[in-house]
Order: C-alpha cells, then sequence, then structure tokens
C-alpha cells in the first residue's frame, strides 16, 4: 500500500519530531549571562547589559508551544511579586505577527524579545539543542544558578528565588 502525499508529510513529521524530542543536548558552553542584542516585540532594541545587579530569569518559548502558554502567567506573577530584585525576558522563538496578538491576549507585561534564529543559538549555547520552554536562572552577578528544560511550577519559582546561590 503506498502512502499518499499526506501519508508521507506525517510520516517525516514523526521522524523528525522524533529525532527533536530525543536528541542528546550538547555540552553547555557558557556559565554566564553573555552580552546579547535582540530586538523587542515594540521594535525597540534589547540588550542583557541592562540586567546587572538583578536576578535575571530568561524564558525560551513560542506561541505555538502548549507548555510555554501555560506557563507565562506563572512568570507575568513572579516579575510582578518581585519585582525590583527579578526581572523576567521571554525569547520568543516564533515570528513577530504570531507573538504580538498573544501577549495581548494572555497580558504579558515583561520584556519580550523576538530571537528566531538568535534565541536557538543562545539556547545551544547553554546546552539545549531547541527543546522548549528553556528557562535560565542567573544571579545579580550574571552567574547561571539554575536551568530548567521543559514546564516550569510554582514550585521551581519559590525554590530557586530562595536560595539563589
Amino acid at each position: 500500500m503506498a502512502l499518499g502525499a499526506g501519508g508521507l508529510a506525517v510520516a517525516l513529521g514523526y521522524l523528525s519530531a522524533e529525532k527533536f524530542l530525543h536528541s542528546h543536548p550538547a555540552a553547555p558552553t557558557l556559565s554566564t549571562l553573555p552580552d546579547f542584542s535582540l530586538p523587542t516585540t515594540d521594535g525597540e532594541a534589547f540588550s542583557s547589559e541592562t540586567l546587572s545587579g538583578r536576578i535575571t530569569i530568561l524564558n525560551f518559548w513560542a506561541t505555538w508551544c502548549a507548555p510555554c502558554r501555560k506557563e507565562i502567567p506563572l512568570l507575568i506573577a513572579t516579575q510582578a511579586i518581585h519585582a525590583g530584585t527579578v526581572t523576567v525576558i521571554g525569547i520568543a522563538i516564533d515570528d513577530l505577527e504570531a507573538v504580538r496578538p498573544f501577549e495581548d491576549e494572555i497580558g504579558l507585561d515583561y520584556v519580550s524579545l523576538i530571537g528566531k534564529s538568535e534565541g536557538i543559538s543562545l539556547m545551544s549555547a547553554f546546552g539545549n539543542p531547541g527543546h522548549l520552554p528553556f528557562t535560565l536562572v542567573f544571579d545579580p552577578a550574571g552567574r547561571l544558578i539554575h536551568r530548567k528544560t521543559g514546564e516550569l511550577s510554582a514550585s521551581d519559582i519559590q525554590a530557586w528565588l530562595k536560595t539563589p546561590s
């Protein structure tokens, strides 16, 4: 029995997803917050140099990623509760046209950056081959203190912010 074009596409998609989901992460090459610059969803330039002196939560996400969408309200609450000591930065591995309406829909109010290929490169430098969501936490000196691949929980955030080093 021959596969039609649709069946072939499904089969190729499945094989690609299996490879993506079961690929082994690369060894991290970075252990500190690097200098990077990405555009915000408002078109402004954002530089990581503005983050020194605060705990920084860097969250990589996409609108098509269900666990990413689910954890964003937790990140919004974290930013509100810990304003002044914690900065949440979201890096969307996505297109601006998809991100802007989603931000409005969910009320995303922390710094939101667009970094489709640049974001994947940055994730890779921390040993993640592109799995989402992916979260990094840096201390006020810019040292990596926590990392997680997969959906965040309130207990993750509480533990990380209770013992930041």
